[in-house]
């Protein structure tokens, strides 16, 4: 969308701790998924994703258009393998431009779990 409602992006996640766009977009805030706070998107207007996304009901009432969109083929525009537990920053209209921004936490497929960063 030319005004990126309805991009994905964190503030459209069940997981983010805001009411969603544009509360909360590209600001540190909660995700309890990762359970940690979200860094600041590192540019303005710049919207955050990780693989653990899950839409909202504010998600699918921005996206009038998901049966022809859907998720899968929204995140196929990235062409990347999604890290677990790491966020990632993009401009909405260019997804192939999207780098990692954070690491959230780490996997322990052992014990299937997370473990955190080393600061």
């Amino acid at each position: 969308m030319p005004n990126g409602k309805g991009s994905l992006d964190c503030s459209y996640c069940v997981h983010f701790d805001a009411l969603g766009y544009p509360d909360g977009h590209g600001e540190e805030r909660l995700c309890r998924f990762h359970q940690t706070v979200l860094p600041k998107a590192k540019k303005d207007y710049h919207n955050r994703i990780c693989g653990n996304f899950e839409p909202s009901e504010l998600y699918y009432a921005h996206n009038p258009s998901r049966q022809f969109f859907t998720l899968a083929r929204r995140f196929a525009w990235f062409g990347i393998d999604f890290e677990p537990g790491v966020l990632y920053e993009f401009s909405y209209n260019h997804p192939p431009g999207i780098t990692k921004s954070a690491v959230l936490r780490i996997p322990d497929y052992q014990h299937g779990t997370w473990t955190k960063p080393s600061a």
